[in-house]
């Protein structure tokens, strides 16, 4: 069995529909949120999660500018082949939008501390995100590895705590 994850970080603003689930600690993913058509693929599934961003406010007096950042899942894009489903797999593909959140969590401070107007949006942002897409990547394919795609129980757990400990 072999887990594929795809990584979207994405800087334009979706249109919230159904298709995506914004990440919420009291809303977890189901199997039934894996929409996608499977393709011709080795992997068990794929979870097509998003870093997405959404300007809140932005003054045109003073330039200052107000970011959300935030992680989603895009259950168009995201499955899940029938003979794979369980809740082990469940949790792994949970785990990678767990860990997108933490990335996004991470990005929001450093747009929060060093961004305050729209100059240096037009001027940092771009640098950040290449930073944090390298980071999170690699993050993420770290998971991948040491969790041999979900089926490694032990490291599996261990991720599981550890990705807990980063969100707290």
């Amino acid at each position: 069995m072999k887990i594929l994850f795809l990584i979207f970080i994405s800087f334009s603003s979706l249109a919230f529909s159904q298709q995506y689930i914004e990440w919420n600690e009291q809303q977890k993913l189901s199997l039934d949120d894996f929409k996608g058509e499977i393709g011709i693929s080795t992997a068990a599934a794929v979870s097509a999660v998003i870093i997405n961003y959404k300007i809140i406010s932005q003054s045109i007096w003073t330039g200052k500018i107000k970011i959300k950042i935030f992680a989603n899942f895009d259950k168009s894009s995201s499955w899940v082949k029938p003979e794979f489903k369980s809740l082990q797999l469940l949790a792994h593909e949970q785990g990678h939008f767990n860990i997108t959140e933490i990335f996004s969590r991470k990005l929001q401070k450093k747009v929060d501390k060093e961004i305050k107007g729209s100059k240096d949006f037009s001027q940092k942002f771009q640098k950040m995100y290449d930073d944090l897409y390298d980071e999170h990547f690699l993050f993420q394919t770290k998971y991948e590895v040491d969790t041999d795609n979900g089926r490694d129980v032990e490291n599996q757990e261990k991720y599981n705590k550890l990705i807990e400990e980063m969100l707290s």
